[in-house]
């Protein structure tokens, strides 16, 4: 791969976890306080961990916590690049226990990733190809993983065909993501957005308002912030064009 091409997929890498992957957290609810609540969940967790072999499954809690804290709350960014590789380390352990959890290679991709567009693109290249690995192995182990799925749409969507790059693969992953969970906003805005590069612009408008409408949609503090005003943007910028 040329130093131009690894630039590329670094300032695509970028784009896609900042939307694709942005601000995992409170899965199904908001909880009152959020983000401040997270330092307090964060050292709880890290209690347990002390006391004694910590499980698989307390170890994916506690690198979803630390991509939380990371993304939604801290501002200093040695902290947020400290707490992004511990996420990464503790999925890691998570995953070498018991390959068997998706979450735990979801939430390493989410959080090596975060790191690496922290660091720079120097090494994008590399990020990507174990991103792509680690959001495979989720949909491997749960073909219904919806966020592995929009993961794997988000980064087909961006990356040069050459590279692997594939609009049709991408709404594959897509729709598929949609159809096992519509409630992941993301998921929706990306295959809007490929629907309107694709021309078809009625089926955009679907998936956007949806994003708007949505009842109980996961990560409600991103939805509210992000994507439901994004949607009523592009909305209104279809309806005038």
């Amino acid at each position: 791969m040329s130093r131009s091409e690894s630039i590329v997929v670094g300032l695509l890498l970028c784009w896609m976890l900042a939307d694709a992957g942005a601000a995992i957290a409170q899965r199904n609810e908001m909880p009152a306080g959020y983000p401040q609540t997270l330092e307090k969940d964060l050292q709880v967790l890290l209690e347990r961990v002390r006391d004694g072999k910590p499980s698989p499954s307390l170890l994916v809690m506690l690198s979803e916590t630390y991509f939380d804290l990371a993304d939604d709350l801290l501002t200093d960014e040695v902290k947020r690049l400290a707490a992004y590789d511990a996420g990464a380390n503790a999925a890691k352990q998570a995953f070498e226990m018991d390959d068997r959890l998706p979450d735990a290679h979801l939430f390493h991709a989410l959080n090596i990733g975060s790191a690496a567009r922290l660091r720079g693109v120097t090494n994008a290249a590399f990020v990507v190809k174990e991103i792509k690995y680690c959001a495979q192995r989720a949909i491997d182990l749960d073909p219904r993983h919806s966020q592995a799925l929009q993961m794997m749409g988000g980064l087909l969507m961006e990356i040069p065909w050459i590279l692997g790059g594939s609009d049709k693969k991408a709404q594959d992953y897509l729709e598929r993501s949609v159809a096992a969970d519509g409630n992941f906003a993301n998921a929706r805005m990306m295959l809007a957005k490929l629907y309107v590069k694709q021309g078809r612009r009625e089926e955009a408008k679907k998936q956007l308002e949806a994003v708007v409408h949505l009842d109980k949609p996961h990560y409600r503090y991103t939805w509210e912030r992000k994507y439901k005003p994004e949607a009523e943007r592009m909305l209104k910028e279809l309806g005038n064009s």
